[in-house]
């Protein structure tokens, strides 16, 4: 015999908590307004364009050496190396369009040796 299960409520957020995320950082307040507050899209874009300029993502994108690496590297196990870097910028979601994000990716293009590793380097990473 089949069973109905009770039906799940999501609780709605509190609206203080919602207030104070969208105070915070660009990066937290593009998310917030699509997912918690249902805002329109336009609005959306209109802060996640802010990414670029403000907050986290704006200091990041301004510790980009000329030669286009963050931490002189393009790889390595600190979350500071460039692959790193651009992966928390798109996490943030700095808009891949913006001049901003085509400058560090082209950057980033035009002057990072991108090696591969060796088949026993390979292998250590694996192991981490």
């Amino acid at each position: 015999m089949a069973t109905n299960p009770p039906k799940r409520q999501t609780p709605k957020p509190n609206s203080s908590v919602i207030a104070w995320l969208l105070d915070s950082d660009p990066s937290i307040g593009w998310q917030v307004m699509r997912d918690l507050t249902g805002a329109p899209a336009e609005q959306v874009a209109a802060e996640r364009a802010r990414v670029a300029t403000e907050g986290v993502g704006a200091r990041l994108l301004a510790l980009q050496s000329s030669d286009g690496r963050w931490s002189g590297a393009a790889w390595h196990h600190g979350w500071d190396s460039t692959m790193h870097v651009l992966l928390l910028l798109r996490d943030l979601g700095l808009d891949p369009a913006s001049d901003q994000a085509r400058r560090a990716v082209g950057l980033g293009r035009d002057h990072v040796t991108w090696k591969g590793c060796a088949p026993q380097e390979c292998d250590d990473l694996v192991a981490l």
